[in-house]
């Protein structure tokens, strides 16, 4: 499978679900903005971003900023972090 140049890549880890995001043009790589912009955009207000993400800690969901059209499964990516999700 071929992937973008650079994307989001969120995993559910209980459900192993994945979600690929492009990120285009001159997006910011701020991994907090692009996650919340994943989360309002798939789950359309319902629920939100319970900070703080935790660099390179697992939370219910785990997100990557990939480059180069690398893999999910790479273990080189620009950032990375677990976070919860809470009602809104």
């Amino acid at each position: 499978m071929e992937y973008p140049d650079c994307y989001l890549h969120v995993l559910e880890c209980r459900s192993g679900q994945e979600w690929i995001v492009p990120i285009l043009g001159e997006t910011t790589l701020d991994l907090e903005a692009r996650v919340k912009d994943w989360v309002g955009s798939e789950f359309q207000g319902e629920l939100k971003l319970d900070p703080p993400l935790m660099p390179k800690l697992d939370g219910d969901y785990y997100a990557k900023i990939m480059t180069d059209g690398r893999p999910p499964d790479s273990c080189i990516y620009w950032t990375g972090g677990g976070f919860y999700l809470k009602q809104t």
